[in-house]
């Protein structure tokens, strides 16, 4: 579909429009979606279940913070977190964030 026809979901936890999740495609064991991030915004913590998500940063620059370390990635970078891993993501900075994100589901 056309990104101008995706059906965007509130899902901020501070500010319910800062956050918002769409999802891009479907698969049995895939799902492929995209999370927009306003300014000074951040998801709230979230666990990957039985799931490995893969993101990459298509806009902006964001913080990953993981229960050992906190990293940022920007514009161009991918990253991943595996299976039954508690999460945040963050955007501190002063421009909107965009991630496109991959879910392969584990059983």
């Amino acid at each position: 579909a056309p990104y101008g026809d995706h059906r965007w979901v509130n899902i901020g936890k501070e500010r319910a429009d800062a956050v918002q999740y769409a999802r891009v495609l479907r698969l049995s064991n895939h799902l492929v979606s995209i999370l927009r991030m306003k300014e000074h915004s951040t998801k709230g913590m979230s666990c990957t279940d039985k799931n490995t998500m893969v993101f990459v940063v298509l806009e902006g620059e964001i913080s990953v913070i993981l229960p050992t370390t906190q990293f940022s990635a920007k514009k161009g970078d991918s990253f991943y977190i595996l299976p039954k891993i508690d999460y945040n993501l963050s955007n501190e900075k002063a421009r909107d964030a965009e991630l496109s994100i991959i879910q392969f589901h584990q059983d």
